[in-house]
């Protein structure tokens, strides 16, 4: 028998590759140019989080990005559902990472006051 946090993390593996697939098929050039980091699913497989890469996007644009995430979730949860043959598609939540951000900025303050102690 296969331990369940497996089965989760091989959905999950399985969901971020058709994940990027599906996003990189649409015909926005703001949604396709999108880098996937990572997709997490709860337990039950009925919601996950998707989170993307910030890098490079501007604050404004965020929720402009956020609301066409949001109109594409049908066809993406169609996508995912149809090349993983699953028959039902998690509830998909868009979200930005900041957390390669902050920790740049972290770094930054480190070394500033790194420098300032020596």
């Amino acid at each position: 028998m296969i331990d369940p946090n497996v089965r989760l993390q091989r959905a999950q593996n399985a969901l971020y590759e058709r994940l990027r697939e599906a996003i990189a098929s649409l015909n926005d050039a703001d949604l396709a140019s999108l880098n996937v980091l990572e997709a997490i699913l709860a337990r039950g497989r009925r919601d996950a989080t998707v989170l993307i890469d910030s890098n490079g996007i501007l604050p404004s644009d965020r929720s402009r990005i956020l609301s066409k995430l949001k109109k594409a979730a049908g066809y993406i949860s169609g996508y995912v559902a149809t090349a993983q043959g699953w028959r039902h598609s998690p509830a998909l939540h868009f979200k930005f990472d900041d957390s390669l951000e902050n920790a740049a900025r972290l770094d930054a303050l480190f070394k500033r006051i790194g420098g300032e102690t020596k």
